[in-house]
C-alpha cells in the first residue's frame, strides 16, 4: 500500500468526492449534526475544521442560512468546490493546516466531520485546545468521525502507519492519508483534558473494525 500526502489525496478527488460520498446514511448523519445546533443572536459564527466540499454544511445552512462560516482545509481544490456550491453564503475559506492556521475569532459552534481521525492523541489534544480557546463561553463543539473499537485496534492502526512511512521513507513532516481512529473512551478523555465539559456521545455505530460517533462538548 502506498501513502499519499493529505492535500494530494483530496485535491485529486475533489471533482468526484461528493458523488462518491453522498448516500442515504450520510444524509441522516449530517442531519443529526445540524439538529444538534441551537444558537441565538444575529449572524452566528461557525468554524469548520477540514471542511472539504462542505457536505456537512448543507443541512446547517438549511437551518441557519445566515451562519458566518470559517472553513479550513488543506485541499485548495476541495475549497473551490465548496465555494462554487455556496456562492451566496458568508464564508471565509482558508487553505492550510488547522494545526498552523490561527482561528482568530470566537465561534458559537465548531464543527469537524471525518477529518480528525488522521491524527494521534498528542495532535488531537493540540487541536482540541485550540478549538476550546477559539469558542465563546457556552459554545458547542461537534465532531462526527470514525473510531477504533478497542485499544488494540487503535494501536494497530498507528503501528501500521509508522511501518508504511518507514517502508517508503516518508519521515518528512507531512501528513499522509491513512485512518488512525481513536477509541471513544480516549476521545472523550482528550476533550476533558482540553477543558471541555458536558461531553456527550450522542450517536455511536460500531462494527468489527472501525465505528463512527457523533460527540458534542461545551465550553462552560
Amino acid at each position: 500500500m502506498s501513502l499519499e500526502k493529505m492535500q494530494d489525496y483530496f485535491n485529486s478527488r475533489a471533482k468526484i468526492y461528493d458523488n462518491d460520498i453522498v448516500g442515504n446514511r450520510l444524509d441522516e448523519f449530517y442531519e443529526k449534526i445540524a439538529n444538534l445546533i441551537e444558537v441565538d443572536g444575529v449572524n452566528p459564527k461557525l468554524l469548520d475544521l477540514g471542511c472539504g466540499t462542505g457536505l456537512e454544511l448543507e443541512k446547517v445552512f438549511e437551518k441557519y442560512p445566515d451562519f458566518r462560516v470559517t472553513g479550513i482545509d488543506l485541499s485548495s481544490e476541495m475549497l473551490k468546490e465548496l465555494r462554487n456550491k455556496y456562492k451566496d453564503k458568508n464564508m471565509n475559506l482558508i487553505c492550510g493546516s488547522y494545526f498552523d492556521v490561527e482561528f482568530g475569532d470566537y465561534f458559537d459552534v465548531v464543527l469537524s466531520t471525518y477529518s480528525l481521525h488522521h491524527f494521534n492523541e498528542t495532535e488531537k489534544l493540540l487541536i482540541y485546545k485550540k478549538v476550546f480557546q477559539s469558542m465563546k463561553p457556552g459554545g458547542l463543539y461537534i465532531e462526527g468521525d470514525k473510531t477504533a473499537k478497542t485499544e488494540e485496534q487503535q494501536l494497530f492502526h498507528f503501528a501500521e502507519l509508522e511501518r508504511l512511512k518507514k517502508e517508503h521513507n516518508l519521515y518528512d513532516g507531512n501528513f499522509y492519508h491513512y485512518d488512525t481512529p481513536l477509541t471513544v473512551e480516549n476521545q472523550v478523555k482528550l476533550l476533558e483534558s482540553a477543558g471541555f465539559g458536558d461531553i456527550k456521545v450522542v450517536w455511536h455505530l460500531e462494527n468489527e473494525t472501525m465505528g463512527e460517533i457523533i460527540v458534542t462538548a461545551k465550553k462552560l
